[in-house]
C-alpha cells in the first residue's frame, strides 16, 4: 500500500472515532473506547507498536486536559474527564505515531504551529457541537489551547527522533 493511501486510511479511522466521541459523547463513549483499544492492540500485534511511548502521550494528554478542567478552561458535564475524551487521547496517541513518520521531513516549527491550530480547532469543534464549554472567552480559551498543542506537537515530532528510536520495535 502506498504511503498516501495508508495516511488516508489511518486519518479516516481517526476521524471516525473523533466523530463518534465528540458527537456521540456519553451515548457512544464505550464504543469509542473499545474501538480505540482494539485499534491499539491490533497495531501492537501487527506493527510491534511500543506501548510505553503511546502510554506516555495518553497520560500527558489526560493530565493537560485535567488541568484545563481544573482551571475551568474546559468544562464537561461530569466531574472527571469523560470516557469519550479518554478514548480520544488513546486514538490520538495512536494516530500521532503514524503521522510522525510523515511530519519529520518538514520544519518542526511549521509542523508545531499547524498542529497547534489543528488542536485548537478540534476543541473549537467540540465547543460548537456542545461536547465541552468554557468559563473564559473563546479567544482566551483557544489561545491557551493553541499554545498547549504547539508544545504537544513539538514534543511528539521531536522525541524520539526517528533516527534515534522508533515508535515501533522495528528499526
Amino acid at each position: 500500500m502506498s504511503p498516501g493511501w495508508k495516511l488516508l486510511i489511518i486519518s479516516s479511522w481517526f476521524q471516525v472515532i473523533w466523530l463518534l466521541s465528540v458527537i456521540g459523547q456519553t451515548r457512544f463513549q464505550w464504543l469509542a473506547m473499545t474501538l480505540s483499544i482494539v485499534t491499539i492492540l491490533i497495531s501492537y500485534r501487527m506493527l510491534n507498536l511500543r506501548l510505553l511511548q503511546l502510554s506516555l502521550l495518553v497520560v500527558a494528554g489526560l493530565v493537560i486536559d485535567s488541568l484545563n478542567m481544573f482551571a475551568s478552561l474546559l468544562v464537561f458535564d461530569t466531574h472527571v474527564l469523560p470516557v469519550w475524551l479518554m478514548a480520544l487521547w488513546l486514538i490520538f496517541s495512536w494516530y500521532a505515531f503514524y503521522l510522525k513518520t510523515f511530519l519529520t521531513s518538514y520544519p518542526i516549527l511549521l509542523v508545531s504551529i499547524i498542529g497547534g491550530f489543528g488542536g485548537a480547532i478540534s476543541y473549537l469543534a467540540g465547543f460548537k457541537l456542545g461536547a465541552v464549554t468554557t468559563q473564559y472567552s473563546m479567544q482566551v480559551t483557544l489561545g491557551i489551547l493553541f499554545i498547549e498543542w504547539v508544545l504537544i506537537v513539538y514534543l511528539i515530532v521531536r522525541y524520539p527522533r526517528p533516527n534515534e528510536r522508533s515508535w515501533t520495535h522495528e528499526t
